[in-house]
């Protein structure tokens, strides 16, 4: 009965929030429907796994998307890249990278003229060129995986300003060895208001 009335209750939120967002047709006339999204971050929070310790690293993304008129939602496709370290106390550092092709959608939550909260989802394909397994061989090396592609979902969540600027955290989850958390910044073009 209590997940029932959860759901009902989650329900109710989602479709005030959404007669909330409609707007009058001349204010639709306004919106922007296709914007372009180029940022960079920090990668962290990826598992040491057989290392001494992992080190955060970078990113880079673009992403095109498009913007629902009569709804809080929209949806576009994204492509970025990653490299972050491992290193042990025996061997030397290994960069890890990785590709993600993504399809992403994003729920707005309570759009006001300058601060727009959003969360949303991506899901596509991951490839790497260093994989699991990763397994010490002696005392001077590691055996990689070599390149690979895996599934990859990316629960994500952040906030947008003034139209222009967009701060998000997201988890990719992909193949074990490149699995991480980022925080990145980009700068929107379109969307918002003409």
């Amino acid at each position: 009965m209590k997940k029932i009335i959860f759901l009902f209750s989650l329900l109710h939120l989602l479709n005030v929030n959404a007669q909330s967002y409609r707007l009058t047709e001349k204010q639709n006339r306004e919106i922007r429907q296709i914007e372009v999204e180029i940022g960079g971050g920090v990668v962290f929070g990826a598992s040491k796994l057989n290392f001494d310790n992992a080190k955060s690293g970078g990113m880079g993304f673009g992403e095109i998307r498009y913007n629902f008129l009569h709804l809080p939602i929209d949806i576009g496709v994204q492509v970025a890249g990653n490299v972050f370290h491992r290193q042990s106390d025996e061997v030397r550092k290994l960069g890890f990278t990785s590709v993600n092709y993504l399809v992403v959608g994003d729920y707005n939550f309570r759009r006001s003229k300058n601060i727009l909260f959003f969360a949303g989802m991506g899901l596509g394909l991951a490839s790497h060129e260093n994989a699991a397994p990763i397994i010490l061989i002696g005392d001077n090396s590691y055996d990689i995986g070599g390149s690979s592609s895996s599934f990859c979902l990316m629960p994500r969540f952040g906030i947008e300003l003034f139209h222009h600027l967009r701060v998000t955290f997201n988890y990719k989850l992909e193949e074990k060895a490149n699995r991480h958390f980022n925080i990145s910044v980009g700068v929107v073009f379109g969307g918002g208001r003409k």
